[in-house]
């Protein structure tokens, strides 16, 4: 599984030098990464393929996830999921533009089929080749924040003892300040 940093970047803030919790930091970090693109409402690593979709009408279709390019499209007519009419980039706009894409229109008189799964596109999906600065950043305090958790059973830290304690809210508000301008909105588009 791709994660958006790396287990040496997040031992390092750690300060843990052996590898005896590799295994946990690993799990932590992907679960951080997952958590990230969740609040996003974006993939940050990348894949190549086909993906079959619906379009919301016949004149839109909101990608499910970032593309960042295209390669094909082509769609199928009568439902039957055999996608026999091809058509060419120039049948279709993407934005934003330039990219990564989140909203597919066709052009030159071109529709959509509105039917379950009826358009594939073929491409590099994601938001690119590997997540930006604040995406990294995120996800180590948000792996940090995960690991550390084991300390804080109930989601409550400090001591009563000594009259401090506070819970933890759901996303730590350096986490959120860094994400925000990566959450993606296909309807501001």
């Amino acid at each position: 599984m791709t994660t958006h940093a790396t287990l040496d970047e997040l031992k390092m803030r750690l300060d843990i030098t052996g590898d005896q919790d590799d295994a946990v930091l690993t799990s932590v970090l992907e679960a951080a990464s997952r958590q990230v693109d969740g609040w996003c409402g974006r993939a940050f690593a990348s894949g190549t393929g086909a993906r079959q979709l619906t379009a919301d009408t016949w004149q839109l279709l909101i990608l499910p996830d970032d593309l960042h390019s295209i390669s094909g499209i082509v769609v199928d007519r009568d439902g039957d999921r055999v996608y026999e009419t091809v058509w060419q980039l120039t049948d279709i706009d993407l934005s934003p533009y330039p990219g990564p894409y989140q909203v597919v229109r066709p052009r030159g008189g071109k529709a959509f089929p509105t039917h379950s799964y009826a358009v594939q596109i073929t491409g590099d999906w994601g938001f690119g080749s590997e997540a930006p600065a604040p995406i990294r950043e995120a996800t180590l305090l948000q792996a940090i924040r995960l690991y550390k958790r084991k300390d804080a059973p109930f989601g409550v830290t400090g001591s009563a003892e000594h009259g401090q304690l506070q819970t933890i809210s759901r996303v730590d508000p350096d986490v959120k300040e860094l994400i925000a301008p990566f959450v993606r909105n296909p309807m501001a588009v």
